[in-house]
């Protein structure tokens, strides 16, 4: 594994800030090789739509706790 720098100069800051998109995404993705497999895809799922809700409060999404939608969950049908 790879040690993370914390000592970054205003020189290698700009370095990185002027640096041309498509460099950068090759540069990332180099990186990102060297410690995943290319050829695998993260899969995840919204297991809140299918429970009805949310137990964390982001606030961001639909499902969060903090919204009160006349949606029926998918629990309460299961009875």
């Amino acid at each position: 594994m790879s040690v993370i720098k914390h000592n970054w100069t205003k020189e290698e800051i700009l370095d990185i800030y002027n640096k041309p998109l498509m460099e950068l995404l090759y540069e990332a993705a180099t990186i990102h090789r060297k410690h995943h497999d290319p050829n695998t895809v993260q899969v995840s799922t919204l297991l809140s739509i299918k429970t009805g809700g949310c137990s964390e409060d982001c606030g961001y999404f639909p499902q969060a706790a903090r919204y009160h939608t006349d949606i029926e969950g998918y629990g309460s049908r299961l009875a």
